[in-house]
């Protein structure tokens, strides 16, 4: 880029970290910043930056007339190609219709790429050549597909556990575990019980200064029992007081692993007496 084409396109009014675009985001979206592209003067390359969304290919760059009135044309190199590209004289809403002064206020040179199918360059032709034809190269940093997975993966755990609405509750000395099946293709339960194997006892800063707090290290298995399907809970009694937890796994005919659960704590306590209130006399 020579100093008179560094020159016209700094002259481009209202433009934030896009560099002569006034907008470069997926098809749908805005975005007036670098979030989804920045020029590297370095290399004379745009970057077009992929979202986290993968599924996310199609991007659009602006290049508004009114903030850039200096060029005349827009044309783009594909496969060594080069295709020009329309002037769109569009309003924000398209349904509106606009007096011409208004609509060539928000004319504007669309350009689409796509990660799968890249154009290559962009080149600006300017007014009465007042500056040579200037070519930019696109480039493309697509998105970590790995961690998109991963995201995709979590989110997907998160859905079915919410869809099994696991709870429970407990009474003197027992507890019911209750459940949805977590999927269309569900099948059967099956619900561990534990005890603590190791605790370690660590002191931790309290309201009125230190107190101990005990952490489970291991647990032991103490019950494990399957749930049929039709039937959506799980009663187990005989429970001393103490510190337990669970696990549930879901299951579908194929005893494939839907989901499993992290360790769900709870403790059985001594029940609190039922405090009736008969006239001024108090019944225990």
């Amino acid at each position: 880029m020579n100093k008179y084409q560094e020159y016209l396109l700094s002259q481009c009014k209202d433009q934030e970290g896009t560099f002569l675009f006034s907008n470069c985001a997926p098809v749908g979206q805005a975005c007036k910043d670098d979030t989804y592209g920045s020029y590297h003067a370095e290399t004379g390359c745009f970057l077009i930056k992929q979202d986290p969304d993968i599924t996310k290919t199609v991007y659009e760059l602006v290049i508004s007339k009114s903030k850039c009135p200096f060029i005349e044309s827009v044309q783009v190199r594909k496969n060594n190609d080069f295709t020009e590209i329309p002037l769109s004289e569009v309003s924000v809403t398209p349904s509106e219709v606009l007096p011409h002064k208004e609509k060539a206020a928000n004319a504007r040179f669309i350009i689409t790429t796509d990660f799968g199918n890249r154009i290559e360059a962009i080149k600006l032709k300017f007014i009465k050549n007042i500056a040579d034809d200037l070519e930019i190269r696109l480039a493309y940093q697509e998105a970590d597909r790995q961690a998109y997975e991963r995201r995709q993966e979590a989110l997907r755990k998160e859905n079915t556990l919410r869809r099994a609405a696991i709870k429970h509750s407990v009474g003197e000395s027992l507890v019911n575990i209750y459940f949805q099946p977590c999927a269309d293709g569900y099948d059967n339960t099956e619900i561990s019980l534990f005890i603590p194997d190791k605790i370690e006892v660590i002191e931790v800063g309290g309201r009125y200064g230190p107190v101990k707090q005990e952490n489970v290290l291991s647990w032991s298995l103490i019950v494990k029992a399957t749930v049929e399907n039709g039937i959506f809970f799980k009663s187990i009694p005989g429970l001393a007081y103490g510190r337990y937890a669970y696990i549930v796994k879901q299951f579908d005919k194929d005893n494939h692993l839907l989901i499993e659960t992290k360790y769900i704590e709870f403790q059985i306590k001594p029940q609190q007496p039922t405090v009736v209130e008969q006239g001024n006399v108090v019944v225990i």
